[in-house]
């Protein structure tokens, strides 16, 4: 008896940017389903600020100092970049798009996943991986994958 082909989802991403491909059945035959970028992430912080920082007068003195922003602009549009991300993959989950889902993050960048993910992301996540792929030749991705056993069946629990 034949059971049903298991369509995987492989997320490679960092705070930037991310390549989400699909692959069924045995092999790894990737098929590149969407890109998700963002410029804005990218840039520098004093990119991101359009003016300089305020300034204001010291309560004990003269003395003019710079206010400096409470957040980090550019920490702030990586966030959103996750959070976006995360919000993709969810809506894909939630419309069957996938079987399995195999994550392939920079470190940190993983960990932010992680924290935003709900249920629909997590019944479906296989295998987790903290590399930054996000700059490798599609051709080369297999070599880099193959330690995450895409494709093979999962024992049911």
């Amino acid at each position: 008896m034949h059971g049903k082909t298991i369509k995987s989802w492989i997320a490679i991403a960092d705070s930037a940017k991310a390549r989400i491909y699909s692959t069924s059945g045995s092999g790894l035959k990737l098929k590149l389903v969407g890109e998700l970028d963002s410029g804005a992430a990218r840039r520098l912080t004093q990119d991101l600020v359009s003016d300089r920082p305020g300034r204001s007068f010291s309560s004990a003195g003269p003395r003019r100092s710079s206010i400096e922003p409470h957040s980090d602009p550019q920490n702030m549009e990586k966030h959103k970049f996750v959070k976006d991300l995360v919000e993709y993959l969810d809506a894909a989950a939630l419309n069957g798009k996938f079987d399995d889902l195999f994550l392939v993050a920079a470190p940190r960048t993983l960990g932010e996943i992680r924290k935003l993910s709900n249920g629909h992301i997590a019944a479906r996540l296989r295998a987790e991986l903290g590399k930054d792929l996000t700059n490798v030749p599609e051709p080369e991705l297999p070599k880099h994958l193959a330690s995450l056993d895409i494709g093979k069946p999962t024992l049911a629990t």
